[in-house]
């Protein structure tokens, strides 16, 4: 489970780097490209070898959902992320465990004003319905999405800092 959680952390500095690129930096380089392809190769890994993947599938159908795979090299990534999974055995999916986190990700995908609005800046909805499943002895898919979401406000954090 170490090499899953370590590519998790690896995959959210990935998805927050092509992030960076379109949305911040609003970049033509062609390394977006590859880091997109690289970043759905590492989340299509943890998906089919992870006990934690029914939380990344979630926040992957989410996303859909909430129509933020909107540029080409999200699309790209995800469609990685979907080929690799295809190579490997994905672990039994719990279908109401799967439906809540799906509900809670979209909860993190949706725009709010207000008070809220600097809570919501920091995704809280799956984080909490991953806390929520150390009641049934489920500990792997808080840490798993926790290591992601290190590594994804890692980035942006250290691209702050750095006034990248």
């Amino acid at each position: 489970m170490l090499l899953e959680l370590a590519l998790a952390f690896l995959a959210g500095i990935v998805v927050k780097a092509v992030d960076w690129l379109e949305d911040d930096k609003k970049s033509s380089h062609p390394v977006k490209y590859f880091l997109a392809i690289v970043y759905g190769i590492l989340i299509g890994y943890v998906i089919g070898n992870a006990a934690f993947s029914v939380i990344f599938i979630a926040a992957l159908i989410a996303q859909i959902l909430a129509r933020k795979v909107d540029t080409i090299t999200h699309e790209i990534g995800f469609l990685f992320a979907i080929l690799t999974t295809v190579f490997f055995i994905t672990p039994q999916i719990e279908l109401p465990i799967f439906v809540y986190f799906i509900a809670m990700a979209f909860g993190d995908e949706v725009k709010f004003t207000g008070p809220l609005k600097t809570i919501v800046e920091y995704r809280p909805f799956l984080k909490l319905a991953a806390l929520s499943m150390l009641v049934i002895g489920r500990w792997d898919y808080f840490i798993g999405i926790m290591v992601f979401d290190i590594g994804y406000f890692g980035f942006q954090k250290i691209a702050e800092r750095l006034k990248l």
